[in-house]
C-alpha cells in the first residue's frame, strides 16, 4: 500500500510539472557552462543551447569530493563535506552551499534552513554586484 501511495505521489509531482511551465531536458547532460563573469547560458550534449542566468548543481550520484574538486571548493577537516562559513559561502564568491553536501546532521530541517540562508545570501550577492556593474 505504501509503494502505490508513493506511487501516486510521483505521479501526481509529475503530472504537475508538466501541466507547469518549466522545460524538461530529460537525459541531458550539460556539455558546458557558458559566460565569462557570469553565467549566461548551457550546452547541452544534444547540441541544444539554453540561455539561462543561474544553475543549480544537483549532487546526484557524485560525492562531495568528486563535485567540489572539479569547483575548486574547499573541504572541511575531514575532506567529505563542502565547508562553509554560517553564511553558507564557499571559499569561491557568489558559490554557496547548504543541506547534506555541508555534512550532518541529516535532517530536513537543517537542509531548509541552510537553503534559505544560501538562497537569501546568493540574491544579497547579485544585487551587489548588480549595483557594482
Amino acid at each position: 500500500m505504501r509503494g502505490n501511495k508513493e506511487l501516486d505521489v510521483g505521479d501526481h509531482l509529475a503530472q504537475n510539472l508538466r501541466q507547469s511551465a518549466i522545460e524538461v531536458h530529460e537525459g541531458r547532460k550539460v556539455e558546458k557552462i557558458k559566460g565569462d563573469e557570469r553565467v549566461e547560458g548551457l550546452a547541452l550534449d544534444d547540441g541544444t543551447e539554453l540561455d539561462v542566468n543561474g544553475i543549480f548543481i544537483e549532487q546526484g550520484a557524485k560525492g562531495a569530493v568528486g563535485l567540489a574538486g572539479g569547483l575548486g571548493v574547499m573541504l572541511d577537516e575531514s575532506m567529505k563535506y563542502i565547508a562553509v562559513n554560517k553564511k553558507q559561502e564557499t571559499n569561491l564568491p557568489g558559490v554557496y552551499a547548504a543541506g547534506d553536501i555541508c555534512g550532518p546532521p541529516w535532517q530536513v530541517a537543517k537542509s531548509v534552513c541552510e537553503g534559505c540562508v544560501a538562497g537569501m545570501e546568493a540574491a544579497a550577492y547579485a544585487r551587489k554586484l548588480k549595483r557594482k556593474g
